[in-house]
């Protein structure tokens, strides 16, 4: 039996893209079936029957989520398809494969291994409230004892008269409740400039990126996801299943980035005159931008880069 699959991501557009070329215009056929909920035809482009079922599917309700169950059964037809006709590289974490030397053999690769997300977002957020949320977490782990010096402080003072007693109680009570202090300590605290520049630095240089990355045998694969095409929300699929996964995940798509060279030698390259020095200058700072980019989004040395169409886990 096909084992079931839980979407956790789908970029429909693409998927359905794809299908309607590999099965001939049932995706075509969809649409058009969806626009007329309570039509009943068969006619089709595709093959004889192909199209039935999606039609039976679509009259009964034209809702999102109806379309949503179309789209996984279309998705699981449209990847065993690609499979039968042995157009997948089949790549399980931990597996010994030259993955640089069986990537140009297919044309989508399917990975199958516990998966890391990366939320920008949800680093810049945490950057931004960096400081309150330490000085929060210092006060609530330190309360039980700050109660405490506190009433010895009121008991020293209705019952000694020795100073020195109570100035050292009211120095360490002092020193309890300068939250910033003891946030600072214990690493909770940072310079409010060095978290605006690094804030900074990962706004421009990841914008609001949602990534996964997830081991491809010898390499590391990571895809940068739409957020639309999520099936929960970003915090949610966190909470379940962790940034690190413990559960495997199965990630399909099309490798966009692979080969290990990054420079491209142009030949017959023509002597510059003055007549061209803007348009040198103009080209000399986009280098050094280029440069300054790849800083965040260069690819590592040992990473593949991968368009992705889905993303689940197999029950």
């Amino acid at each position: 039996m096909e084992h079931l699959k839980n979407f956790i991501y789908l970029d429909e557009y693409k998927m359905s893209s794809l299908s309607s070329q590999l099965f001939e215009g049932i995706t075509e056929y969809l649409v058009s079936a969806n626009r007329s909920a309570s039509e009943e035809s068969e006619q089709q482009k595709g093959e004889i029957g192909s199209g039935r079922i999606f039609a039976d599917a679509l009259s009964k309700d034209s809702s999102t989520e109806e379309k949503k169950v179309l789209h996984d059964y279309l998705y699981s037809k449209f990847e065993n398809r690609l499979l039968e006709n042995e157009k997948v590289l089949i790549v399980k974490g931990g597996s010994e494969c030259d993955l640089l030397a069986e990537i140009p053999k297919y044309p989508f690769i399917k990975i199958t291994s516990k998966a890391i997300f990366n939320d920008i977002n949800s680093i810049k957020a945490t950057l931004t409230n960096f400081n309150v949320l330490g000085e929060a977490f210092a006060y609530v782990t330190n309360f039980e004892k700050l109660k405490e010096v506190q009433s010895q402080l009121e008991e020293a003072k209705r019952n000694t008269k020795d100073r020195n007693e109570k100035a050292r109680l009211q120095q360490e009570y002092k020193s309890i409740t300068n939250i910033k202090k003891v946030a600072k300590e214990t690493g909770l605290h940072q310079d409010e400039k060095f978290l605006e520049k690094l804030n900074y630095l990962l706004s421009y240089g990841f914008e609001d990126q949602f990534e996964i990355q997830m081991n491809g045998s010898d390499r590391i694969c990571t895809a940068n996801l739409n957020r639309e095409y999520l099936r929960e929300n970003e915090s949610l699929l966190k909470r379940k299943y962790s940034r690190i996964t413990e559960k495997e995940f199965v990630m399909f798509g099309v490798v966009s980035q692979a080969n290990n060279s990054k420079n491209i030698d142009i030949e017959g390259e023509e002597e510059v005159d003055e007549e061209r020095s803007i348009k040198d200058a103009l080209l000399n700072l986009v280098e050094h931008l280029t440069n300054l980019e790849n800083q965040f989004t260069g690819r590592l040395s040992n990473e593949i880069i991968i368009d992705p169409i889905a993303i689940y886990t197999e029950l």
